[in-house]
């Protein structure tokens, strides 16, 4: 993205440089941006140059991404986002397991929450203790980029440090950029049987064009 202007840039919404021309003067400017924000500025010369210069024409925007997918946890396993799971309201907003046409997301965060009674709950139930002591798997076009990971992590704010964060959610230290169809998939794998509901949020910064 080196070709824009430090106009450009500004009307954009991708910040406010000063001095010199390009993107990263303007990531600098950002001292106050949240975390996930700065993550996507930091890797919007990864988008195709089209996008880029439709953020700098006001023809498209910066958005939080508001994905998200649920599943009943069958056995010792819950597999929630899938590419036989078409869109549907209040279960999941992503089709068929892959993102749709020109949406890329930077992910910066993943946030699990539990319900013991239905798929439409309201998901604020205690989480089971082998729920805690399951992990959880993320792969992007069949490669799994997460693998064997501690679904403690999602809670353990709540047991002692970091109180504040919301519930749930756990922030990647290595962002992830999903880029347009690619198939996803989301797994839990539990060390015995619980009965239940799960719910994945994909939390991130997305481009929306007007």
């Amino acid at each position: 993205m080196e070709e824009l202007t430090n106009e450009e840039i500004i009307l954009a919404g991708l910040g406010a440089a000063k001095g010199s021309v390009g993107l990263k003067n303007a990531v600098k400017q950002e001292i106050g941006a949240s975390r996930f924000r700065k993550q996507f500025l930091e890797r919007v010369h990864m988008l195709p140059k089209n996008i880029q210069r439709a953020l700098a024409n006001h023809k498209a925007q910066i958005s939080d991404a508001p994905y998200y997918a649920t599943a009943p946890i069958k056995g010792t396993r819950a597999e929630l986002i899938k590419l036989s799971v078409p869109e549907e309201i209040g279960i999941t907003n992503i089709d068929n397991g892959k993102l749709g046409k020109d949406r890329h997301l930077t992910l910066s965060g993943i946030r699990v929450i539990y319900d013991a009674a239905a798929i439409d709950g309201a998901f604020i139930s205690n989480i089971p203790v082998d729920l805690l002591n399951a992990e959880w798997e993320l792969e992007l076009n069949g490669r799994k980029v997460f693998e064997k990971m501690p679904f403690r992590k999602f809670f353990d704010g709540f047991y002692g440090y970091n109180t504040t964060k919301p519930f749930g959610l756990y922030v990647l230290n290595n962002p992830k950029v999903i880029y347009p169809q690619t198939p996803i998939e989301f797994n839990v794998n539990l060390p015995k049987q619980v009965a239940g509901f799960l719910k994945v949020f994909l939390e991130g910064t997305t481009v929306y064009g007007y």
